[in-house]
């Protein structure tokens, strides 16, 4: 409010609302993805693996209040926040499929360029791996992370896992109708994580063969081994 010179109060002009770039911050977000590159490929490839680690972040924020519910025996909120995540799982295997657009000799040329860097190194994707519960702490020593990332995943491995909170929450006498249902949405996540992951090493096999992959991985081999791990065994029909 502003005070003219007679006494009186007039109001301020109300700000502008905000335009969907600015909500977006579509002027930082494009800078920073590097859209405007010179060549094309190389910004197809960079851009399906940012897009990917956005929405390792929005797995990350989900499982993380799944996670916090379970444990307050509250299944409502974990199953609100859990169903999403197959489609979620599902949208990323779309960016393999754009990267399988590329040329085989655009694909080699930009993985020279690259060097020894590797979707491998994805910190956050092993964030994932670790708060659902499926923890190899070997992967620790990956090459190419930085004690930063190292810490993130120490933390990640010293809090509960949601797969501990989900036994911890079945155990807890809660409803059998809401615990099935949190049991069959995880193991949905479960199903589609093992589909994206073939898919990863489809892609991989395809312009690699049976070459090894980059940061001391195996490359197709190890993707098609790692398809076959389970984030929640327990949400698996048992034996």
């Amino acid at each position: 409010m502003t005070v003219n010179d007679a006494g009186d109060r007039t109001g301020l002009l109300a700000e502008p609302p905000l335009s969907y770039g600015q909500i977006l911050r579509l002027d930082e977000l494009l800078r920073v993805a590097r859209v405007h590159e010179d060549d094309v490929d190389r910004t197809l490839f960079l851009a399906t693996h940012q897009s990917c680690e956005i929405w390792f972040a929005v797995l990350l924020r989900h499982l993380e209040i799944a996670g916090r519910a379970l444990r307050d025996g509250d299944g409502g909120t974990a199953l609100r926040r859990i169903e999403p995540l197959p489609t979620v799982m599902r949208v990323l295997g779309g960016q393999f499929d754009a990267l399988a657009t590329l040329a085989p000799d655009a694909f080699g040329r930009i993985r020279v360029e690259l060097g020894d860097t590797s979707g491998f190194q994805s910190v956050q994707w092993r964030e994932v791996e670790f708060l659902c519960g499926l923890r190899d702490e070997r992967l620790l020593r990956t090459r190419g992370f930085t004690e930063a990332d190292r810490e993130r995943l120490r933390a990640r491995l010293a809090a509960p896992s949601v797969a501990d909170s989900f036994d911890a929450y079945r155990a807890g006498g809660h409803p059998p109708e809401l615990v099935e249902r949190v049991r069959a949405a995880l193991l949905s996540l479960d199903e589609a994580a093992a589909l994206w992951r073939a898919r990863h090493a489809a892609l991989a096999e395809r312009f690699l063969g049976g070459a090894p992959g980059t940061a001391g991985s195996e490359g197709a081999d190890y993707l098609w081994r790692a398809a076959r791990r389970r984030l929640f065994p327990a949400a698996w029909p048992q034996d």
